[in-house]
């Protein structure tokens, strides 16, 4: 990104988002582009180069110098060459995708490309020159967009000076020009007063300054008014956008920088304010009330009245004749029968429906569907609780409770307030005063509602994000809100809002956010409490032995001994836990949690009898598949469980009551429990009739990521039950995978790194063991043998850059391959041995052979970058061959994104029952493109290019998915019907390379797992655990540079569950100051601060040392490595930095333990021999405090 300037960007090879999935045009660009021509060129301004690169659409935004664009005709024309045109400064390339694709365009059930020209040219009738004015904006490829937080981001606004000519295609033939009107090329010129009237977001000038990024980056409210590339955007959409644009642009002022004259941009943004107000008018949804009400046919009317000022006035006239107190509306004719028809319609509405249409929607510029389900009586499936009346009285709560059908149908706090609020020129009034307790309940209630992890905010953090947003309002609508507004008005924010009071803190909760923490605590302590389960027939630990072992183990005729133990282990987890009413089953990857769930089912059926009936849930389809084929049994989504139940709103929203409580199960099993989000699980709870439960099972990793929603459910209930019932709790610690692969001579080193980053139960004592093993294994990492091999399964190959990285991982996969094979890439067919590889016995490929894994989605390092160089690896000559969809070709790797279930299924045929049936597909499923069967072997055929394709995902090789257009026929109702289009751009992405998140719940023959130490603010143990144990038979980490990326997400402050607000059980707050250790860059000294101390440090005595260092102003660092002369190293709990000298402090815990006394011994002899004299030491125990004083007296101070 440098800035649509007009030129190549300065590093090319480092712009991945342009050629990103969602970008503009985002596939001709990845299709066209020449990355060595645009290396050879970087930097250079386009009109200074030889050739015209595939981004020209957009480059020009802000660029000074006239350049030329191009476009080819679709492959699908007969004739017609590439067509060039002339492109001012400062101008872009536009279409409206939307029109082209609506409804409109089909006549007699056939698309019309004259109707489509048609509807292109009203489209662009609509802009007036030198009066609208364009918003230019950044598909969700961009560098501030991520695979959980998907965003548009404005990146400019300028005045519209003209508009191109619509472009025909030259060359074309009459017959072609006679078929698809004339060939107009989907393009035209948007040429903007740019810089005069205009200004761009310095986006490229601080991606490495996240402080300032944070501050500049603007997301519209609205996404709906960003998509199909062009879309018109109202006044009061506008005046939303630009009031953030006069806050970016004053602090952008603020802090120097130069990149435009920001005191003249201001003062331009200001007087756009008022005429967008002038604009808006006081009434902007009057004329889709007059829709709603039948009086369409006076809208042109109203318009006429709003453009002489006379808004107001007809608005009056309007109601007062729909109530009978006038005789007519001045300058609207109507027949008598229409007349009486709809004055009988308005008397027979209710009083609220009456009041909403006259007095609140028309100051509120909302589409015509939200009016109508907001006036609907089942206006609760959008989560509005209240009746008519009450929104009358309070519109913001339209704000606070509506959703919509999808995620871009929301009603913003700007929208309303717009509207409660208007501009004094223009003469109407407020409803409320400014800081009236609506308008402050309704902001806390949105910044709470987008707080996407924490359970809670501080008061003072909340008020302050507030006034935040209101101080760079126009001054007519700005006012401070202090705390004491949070007193004054608390009986009416509690409605929405609860307070807690922790010591000198108040701390504020959404309501509906505090009562599913109630909901979950209360059912585990109440289950928890009950005494253990009375069964039918008998279940030993006997049984439990017989029942788990497995006699056709490898483990059995390796050492018969050992393995008894392991499952005698795993006999008492499981008659411990299957005699409570709640139990968590826990351990770390390879421990056997799955086979211990098909087992406890077995041991249900014999406990219980016919009267058992059990269910399994999990929190996605892909865990639920697997769940079903590990276990044999039924299993399901919690979604799906709780849409049979009505718990689940039309628009996929949750719903807190009015749902069917399910009272015909009596064990429930809740698999991968580390993903469950706080709200879904307590509407799980609520969904289930406590009185039929006999026992919850809850199974997962409790190393693992936490959800992406909010809270940290699952790590909660293991932490309260393991100290308040840890009978409940069973933890699996033999892992039994690891024990065959040492005695297979597979190799341990998967699970032996990763035992260095788990999650330990007791917090208040530091594993020293651990971190010894800990240190061990970062000092084999640094010494390396030459082909990096760890152990049998562990790999660790170090990269300097991008190109680095690539060429490393390429030539490992494919020698990973060759070995797997038995054969060597042949370079002029080098996609055969990607198939061969990836062939399973049965001859289906197998998604899970190997994976790529990055934490990053856009980086060089990046998830998109990796699937672009492996695809063309991979698939290169095919693609350029056949053709690309979305950016997929055949035999591409690719995983669905977006769930369909059974209210929105795919289609696919299935060769078991020779028909197109539908079928469920869900987010993070993965799969391999083949040919259509409609293709048969077309797609061999010279000149083939794919309009459609199928694929087949793992665990349902039986179904051929079909994605694109002409997919055939399926029977609905009876009757045959055309399976619809689906386009892959909606549902697929390249999967080469994934994130850990979207990898999580799969398991991978071999995984090469990038890590990354420019950036590491999403590194965590968490998520390397999770990347690394997703490895059943090797991994291969490719970390930059050096150690370094694994020694900072070993840090304790580096853990995600840390930085978390949330209450379940225990009232748990994120350290004051916490966000910042998230930060690129921050604390990378590893200095303690002493507010931060308790979770920079890993047990409670080293709390107490490091706030009596911080006490006593004595500079330390925790965890830094210290490297000796010969290159080894140890990580000392304390560096001291003393008057210029360093001495290290070593906290000893277990020295009544011989195998860590040896090694530490080994560890003191290494001190004397590089350090010696500057070792200090103190020892566990109840004197602590003393012993530390009276070392930190005598030797530094």
């Amino acid at each position: 990104m440098d800035g649509w300037n007009g030129r190549i960007c300065r590093k090319p090879s480092s712009n991945r988002y342009c050629v990103g999935p969602h970008s503009y045009p985002g596939e001709k660009i990845k299709d066209k582009r020449d990355l060595a021509w645009e290396e050879s060129v970087a930097g250079k301004c386009c009109s200074k180069v030889n050739g015209i690169p595939p981004c020209i659409y957009s480059i020009n935004a802000f660029g000074p110098e006239p350049l030329t664009a191009y476009d080819e005709p679709p492959a699908f024309f007969p004739s017609g060459k590439r067509t060039e045109w002339h492109l001012p400064p400062a101008s872009v390339c536009i279409w409206p995708y939307d029109a082209m694709y609506n409804d409109e365009v089909k006549e007699s059930g056939y698309v019309s490309n004259d109707k489509r020209l048609e509807l292109a040219k009203a489209y662009f009738e609509e802009v007036v020159p030198d009066e609208s004015l364009v918003f230019h904006y950044a598909n969700y490829s961009n560098p501030l967009s991520s695979e959980d937080e998907k965003r548009y981001i404005v990146v400019g606004v300028a005045r519209i000076k003209r508009l191109g000519d619509i472009e025909f295609y030259e060359g074309t033939d009459e017959a072609t020009k006679e078929k698809f009107a004339g060939g107009f090329v989907w393009q035209r010129n948007v040429v903007t007063h740019y810089p005069d009237q205009g200004l761009r977001i310095p986006y490229h000038r601080y991606l490495d300054k996240p402080e300032v990024l944070e501050k500049i980056t603007l997301v519209p409210d609205n996404a709906r008014c960003f998509k199909y590339a062009s879309r018109h955007v109202s006044d009061d959409d506008a005046l939303t956008l630009i009031e953030r644009f006069v806050e970016i642009a004053a602090y952008l002022r603020d802090i120097g920088d130069d990149t435009e004259d920001w005191t003249l941009r201001l003062a331009w943004l200001n007087s756009l304010l008022a005429e967008l107000w002038k604009g808006r008018g006081l009434y902007p949804g009057l004329a889709r009330v007059m829709d709603l009400l039948g009086m369409g046919e006076g809208v042109t009317v109203f318009r006429a009245a709003a453009a002489e000022g006379k808004d107001k006035e007809f608005c009056t006239a309007l109601f007062a004749w729909l109530d009978g107190k006038a005789h007519e509306i001045p300058g609207l004719k109507m027949s008598d029968p229409d007349a009486t028809r709809i004055r009988r319609q308005w008397k027979l509405k209710s009083q609220g429906e009456r009041k909403m249409l006259s007095a609140i929607l028309p100051r509120f510029d909302l589409p015509k569907d939200q009016m109508e389900r907001i006036l609907s009586d089942e206006r609760a499936d959008h989560c509005l609780s209240g009746d008519l009346q009450e929104i009358c009285d309070n519109p913001y709560l339209l704000v606070e409770q509506f959703i919509g059908e999808d995620p871009d149908d929301i009603i913003s706090f700007s929208r309303i307030d717009h509207g409660a609020f208007p501009s004094p020129d223009l003469g109407g009034s407020f409803l409320y005063d400014l800081d009236d307790w609506r308008r402050l309940r309704a902001m806390c209630v949105e910044r709470l509602r987008y707080e996407t992890k924490h359970t809670f905010l501080s008061c003072g953090q909340l008020l302050q994000d507030v006034n935040h947003r209101l101080e760079l309002l126009p001054d007519w609508k700005r006012v401070a809100f202090k705390d004491t507004y949070l007193d004054v008005d608390r009986e009416r924010l509690e409605e929405a809002i609860v307070f807690r009071k922790e010591g000198p803190c108040e701390y504020a909760y959404l309501r509906r956010v505090y009562e599913a923490e109630r909901e979950i605590e209360s059912r585990i302590r109440k289950l928890a409490g009950y005494a253990d389960i009375a069964f039918k027939a008998p279940v030993t630990q006997k049984y439990w032995k017989e029942l788990l072992f497995e006699a056709g183990s490898k483990l059995v005729e390796k050492d018969r001994g050992e393995y008894e133990k392991a499952v005698a282990a795993q006999a008492v987890v499981c008659d411990q836990v299957f005699r409570r009413p709640v139990a968590v089953v826990c351990g770390a990857a390879g421990t056997g949690k799955t086979s211990i769930i098909r087992r406890i089912l077995q041991a249900v059926e014999k406990a219980h009898g016919a009267d058992a009936t059990f269910l399994l849930l999990a929190p996605t389809g892909k865990a639920a598949d697997r769940i079903r084929d590990k276990t044999g049994k039924g299993a399901s989504t919690i979604h799906s469980f709780l849409a049979r139940r009505g718990w689940l709103n039309p628009n996929l929203t949750l719903r807190t009551s009015g749902g069917q409580r399910e009272d015909k199960v009596t064990t429930y099993v809740i698999d991968e429990a580390s993903m469950l989000d706080l709200e879904l699980t307590a509407a799980l709870f609520r969904a289930i009739n406590w009185n039929t439960v006999q026992r919850m099972i809850i199974v997962g990793d409790p190393n693992q990521l936490p959800p992406i929603g909010r809270g940290k459910v699952f790590a909660d209930v293991i932490d309260w039950l393991r100290e308040n019932h840890p009978q409940s709790v069973g933890e699996l610690t033999v892992n039994l995978r690891q024990m065959e692969n040492r005695m297979t001579g597979r190799g341990t080193g998967i699970l032996d790194l990763a035992s260095v980053f788990v999650r330990r139960p007791d917090k208040s004592v530091k594993d020293e063991e651990e971190s010894l093993r800990a240190e061990e294994m970062f000092q084999r990492l640094q010494d390396l043998p030459f082909d990096g091999a760890l152990d049998k399964d562990l790999r660790a190959i170090y990269w300097k850059d991008a190109n680095d990285l690539m060429e490393k991982l390429v030539a490992r996969i494919i020698a990973d391959m060759e070995e797997d094979t038995g054969t060597k890439v042949d370079p002029e067919a080098q996609h055969k041995i990607w198939i061969e590889a990836a062939k399973s016995e049965e001859g289906p490929l197998r998604p899970e052979y190997h994976q790529v894994l990055s934490p990053y989605i856009h980086e060089d390092f990046g998830t998109e970058a990796v699937n672009l160089r492996l695809q063309k690896e991979a698939r290169g000559g095919r693609l350029e061959r056949v053709g690309s969809m979305a950016g997929i070709t055949l035999f591409d790797k690719v995983m669905q994104v977006r769930n369909r279930g059974a209210s929105e299924p795919l289609h696919a045929w299935d060769f078991n029952k020779r028909a197109n049936v539908a079928c469920e597909i869900f987010n993070g499923e993965l799969g391999y493109v083949k040919p259509h069967g409609f293709d048969g072997s077309k797609w061999k055929w010279s000149g083939f290019r794919m309009k459609r394709f199928s694929v087949c995902f793992a665990r349902k090789e039986h179904l051929a998915v079909g994605y694109g257009k002409e997919l055939g026929k399926t029977l609905k109702n009876g009757k045959e019907r055309w399976i619809k289009e689906e386009p892959p751009e909606e549902n697929l992405e390249l999967a080469y390379a994934i994130s850990v998140h979207k990898s999580q719940g799969s398991e991978f023959d071999r995984v090469y797992f990038i890590l990354p130490k420019q950036k590491t603010a999403l590194l965590s143990p968490e998520l390397f655990y999770t990347g690394l144990t997703r490895a059943s038979r090797h991994c291969t980490l490719l970390i930059e540079e050096d150690i370094a990326p694994l020694l900072k997400i070993r840090r304790p402050e580096s853990s995600h569950l840390v930085g978390i607000n949330c209450s379940l059980f225990e009232f748990s707050p994120a350290p004051k100051g916490f966000e910042l250790l998230r930060r690129e860059g921050y604390l990378e000294d590893r200095k303690i601060h002493k507010t931060l101390a308790a979770v920079m440090v890993r047990s409670k005595s080293e709390v107490i040392i490091a706030n009596m260092l911080c006490d006593r102003e004595v500079a330390f660092e925790y965890e830094k490595p210290l490297y000796a002369p010969d290159g080894s190293f140890y990580l000392p709990d304390f560096t001291i930095n003393w008057r210029g000298e360093r001495f290290f402090w070593e906290h000893l815990g277990m020295l009544h333990r011989e195998e860590y006394k040896r090694k530490w011994q080994t560890k003191k002899e290494w001190y004397d021999r590089h350090f010696p004299g500057r070792l200090v030491t103190t020892l566990e125990g109840g004197n602590l405090s003393l012993e530390a004083k009276a070392l930190i007296d005598e030797r530094f101070l």
